[in-house]
């Protein structure tokens, strides 16, 4: 009997997210400082307009923070404090026609050195918040940049995970705004904004992605912690047995 070969393909609309040690020594400046700066990160790249426009996107992850790199090589015109990076997170990935508490999009402009946190609420919008640890930087890519000499935007943030809570599968959304060609590019394809405040329902976002679980990795004083505490419970589970088994009956 000869059984049917099946083909598996792998989702179009998910993006595989790396663990990283040496990402917690990124430089944030807004752009490439070296080229090898995110070297250690995944590298999606996202073509579009018969592959006139491309961006690439890195992103890694290292105990309490993602790290995300935008990173659009083909945009050669400088619109300061207009074009534009949005990148948004479903914490609970459960695909909301209307954004909730758990979604959050993070946005910077090029040439700003902090962006903006919005939240889902329970109206159905977005609401401004903020957190001392969220770190967003746009600045120029030059010839440090990996991909390309030539000057273009470039977008780097640093998450917290706590506001997303850890999970190895968020729904995810990208952005970016081009000023010169009054044109927005995302991420899934088919969920393009149409103006600065229609971002998109997360039921329209893909999925991000840490295929060998590692992205709800336990800091070290958590790790250490749980560690103590099992090794006690082990050793009064022992203490009771020898107690218990002295008693002659």
């Amino acid at each position: 009997m000869v059984l049917p070969i099946l083909q598996i393909y792998a989702s179009t609309d998910s993006i595989l997210i790396t663990y990283s040690s040496s990402i917690q020594n990124v430089v944030f400046d807004g752009k490439w400082t070296n080229q090898i700066e995110w070297k250690a990160s995944s590298d999606n790249m996202f073509s579009y307009d018969n592959n006139e426009t491309v961006i690439h996107l890195r992103t890694a992850h290292h105990e309490n923070f993602i790290y995300v790199f935008v990173d659009p090589i083909t945009d050669h015109t400088l619109d300061y404090k207009m074009d534009k990076s949005i990148i948004c997170f479903d914490g609970k990935n459960n695909k909301n026609l209307i954004p909730d508490k758990d979604d959050y999009c993070f946005s910077i402009l090029l040439g700003e050195r902090q962006g903006t946190i919005q939240q889902g609420f329970d109206n159905s919008k977005y609401q401004f918040t903020n957190n001392s640890e969220f770190i967003a930087i746009s600045s120029v890519s030059d010839e440090n940049d990996r991909y390309t000499k030539i000057l273009h935007p470039s977008y780097e943030f640093k998450i917290p995970i706590e506001l997303l809570n850890r999970s190895d599968n968020y729904g995810f959304y990208l952005s970016v705004y081009d000023a010169s060609l009054d044109k927005y590019y995302s991420w899934p394809k088919n969920s393009t904004q149409q103006n600065s405040s229609d971002i998109p329902p997360p039921s329209q976002w893909g999925d991000i992605i840490s295929p060998d679980k590692s992205l709800p990795e336990l800091n070290l004083p958590i790790l250490i912690f749980t560690v103590s505490i099992f090794t006690i419970i082990l050793i009064q589970l022992k203490i009771k047995t020898r107690i218990f088994g002295s008693f002659k009956f």
